[in-house]
């Protein structure tokens, strides 16, 4: 009986050790996670919860057009940095304030609601006396301060913004380029807060760190076209996006998507419905409409089912197996030409064309053209655009993928890719963004590659000049006769297409198309989120940034 006990104990004892020995590994395990892998971190955090540190810079290195023209850390100006803590609000400081910073004293007692512990002011006024009078209060600095961003906020999608506390980029090039932009040469003032969290008297210096080599990248965005293409988007406030390109070299010299956010205040979008934060030219899918009877064009032509002047006969309707598909002209147009159907953006004819070409030759055509996969600018919120699978196109898809629409999708640069690839004459020149990386002496020290050296023709030029001349038409006489009159003329495709967002029925509008009209330079792309229709909105858009273009010296 006393054995059994013994045991008991004995085994009672092994699971107490056992237990002690699995939590001192676990504590030991925690101990070296927090001092080596966490280590830095927490160090970081308690050197920043003693300090008051104020950039002078974004510690990033800068953003620049294909002209050296900079895009980010342009502007400068003197700021008054006030830590709460140690500048207890009275009516005399408030009239301090006041008088350096023209602000009202409702926005000051405002502005120092704030969480932040630091609270930077613009500085509008300050005289030597002024200045002796606020250097002299504890827990102020003023500093000459350069944005990351400019006031106008041009470019804003496409160069993102960054997280401010980590100083790591979120979106865009900030997001795409963050391991090569952060970190790099600095300047900052810097004060140290004793066990009081009170300023240590004499503490404050100024720091500039030489140590790290500047990189700054140079895109192959044109500042003076990128400002002609966001002025005409926002001259009647269309929400959208714009692309544009050098047909010559596939350089993307403008990208814009609206409504437009403001970088530096990017909390006041995080809950907001309005789709600010969202590059609708590279991060979001819409159906093309009847931009996509361009690809029904072209492979109806590569296949021999129609020629231009065949002729139908549009009642206004087409009826296929249950699915019926009408015209926007009401009573139809009735007799015309491939041609003219093309013109007018007819949809039963080319449902009717459609149907003879099947959906497997229209889709590789499609995917040919750039329609598929995402063109891969370098911008990690680029998508690909959404193609039906075969197991998917059945019975009548076929005259929803003939006019553009049902499980249709694409980018606006997408559209820009095909648009791209017809100015060039079936020639395949891939659009890109990033042009090289610059040191600090502007001197060019990598060059990004792009895939335009070996040239491939996706389609045939014979094939390509017959579509060419449909868009031609389009301008002169079609959908899109409201633009026609430019100094040299243009060429492209309206489109009108049909989406549902949370139920809401919206029609967005296109116009693809490049200028001039021989002899091309400029693919140009615009989308208008619900524009209604593709002639009435993105047309005159498409006019506007040519005009301003012509007007660039």
């Amino acid at each position: 009986m006393r054995k059994k006990h013994t045991e008991k104990k004995i085994k009672r004892i092994n699971i107490v050790l056992y237990l002690y020995i699995f939590i001192s590994i676990i504590l030991l395990g925690k101990l070296l996670y927090i001092q080596g892998y966490k280590g830095k971190e927490y160090y970081d955090r308690a050197v920043r919860q003693s300090e008051i540190k104020v950039d002078l810079t974004s510690n990033r290195g800068s953003i620049y057009d294909r002209n050296n023209i900079l895009l980010t850390d342009k502007e400068k100006e003197d700021v008054l940095v006030v830590l709460k803590r140690n500048f207890k609000l009275d009516k005399k400081k408030i009239e301090l304030l006041k008088d350096i910073t023209n602000m009202s004293e409702k926005n000051i007692y405002k502005k120092f609601e704030s969480k932040s512990d630091l609270i930077e002011l613009k500085i509008k006024h300050l005289n030597e006396n002024l200045k002796k009078e606020i250097e002299s209060q504890s827990g102020v600095l003023i500093v000459n301060k350069t944005h990351r961003y400019l006031k106008e906020n041009l470019l804003t999608h496409v160069i993102g913004y960054i997280n401010k506390y980590e100083n790591e980029g979120v979106s865009g090039i900030e997001k795409a380029k963050d391991d090569l932009l952060k970190n790099q040469k600095k300047e900052y003032v810097e004060a140290f807060l004793d066990a009081r969290k009170n300023v240590v008297l004499g503490s404050f210096k100024k720091y500039r760190n030489e140590n790290l080599k500047a990189k700054n990248v140079k895109l192959t965005i044109d500042y003076d076209i990128q400002k002609s293409v966001e002025r005409a988007l926002d001259k009647d406030k269309k929400k959208g996006a714009v692309v544009v390109s050098n047909i010559k070299t596939g350089e993307i010299v403008a990208m814009a998507s609206r409504p437009n956010f403001n970088p530096n205040k990017i909390e006041d979008y995080i809950n907001s419905e309005n789709q600010e934060l969202i590059n609708k030219a590279v991060q979001s899918t819409y159906p093309p409409g009847s931009i996509f009877k361009i690809i029904i064009a072209l492979a109806a032509f590569e296949e021999g089912v129609v020629d231009e002047d065949e002729k139908f006969y549009d009642t206004g309707v087409i009826d296929l197996e249950g699915l019926k598909i009408r015209c926007w002209k009401r009573e139809g147009h009735g007799e015309e030409t491939f041609e003219e159907a093309f013109y007018n953006s007819c949809n039963p004819v080319f449902v009717e064309v459609g149907k003879r070409i099947g959906s497997k030759k229209i889709l590789d055509m499609a995917k040919r053209m750039g329609l598929k996969n995402k063109v891969d600018i370098g911008l990690k919120e680029e998508k690909g655009g959404n193609l039906p699978k075969g197991d998917k196109i059945k019975g009548n898809a076929i005259g929803n993928i003939s006019i553009g629409q049902g499980d249709i999708e694409v980018t606006p640069l997408q559209v820009n890719q095909m648009t791209q690839i017809l100015a060039n004459n079936g020639v395949y020149k891939k659009l890109y963004l990033f042009d090289s990386v610059l040191n600090e002496n502007m001197k060019e020290i990598e060059k990004y590659e792009n895939e335009n050296e070996n040239e491939k023709v996706v389609v045939s030029p014979f094939i390509i000049n017959r579509v060419r001349k449909l868009m031609e038409g389009v301008v002169q006489e079609g959908t899109a006769s409201n633009i026609k009159g430019l100094k040299g003329e243009c060429a492209g495709k309206t489109g009108s297409a049909e989406s549902y967002v949370d139920g809401k029925k919206l029609v967005h509008g296109w116009f693809t198309g490049y200028y001039p009209a021989k002899n091309p330079k400029y693919a140009i792309t615009v989308f208008i989120y619900d524009g209604k229709s593709g002639s009435r909105s993105a047309a005159p858009v498409f006019k506007e940034i040519v005009k301003n273009i012509n007007n660039i010296k």
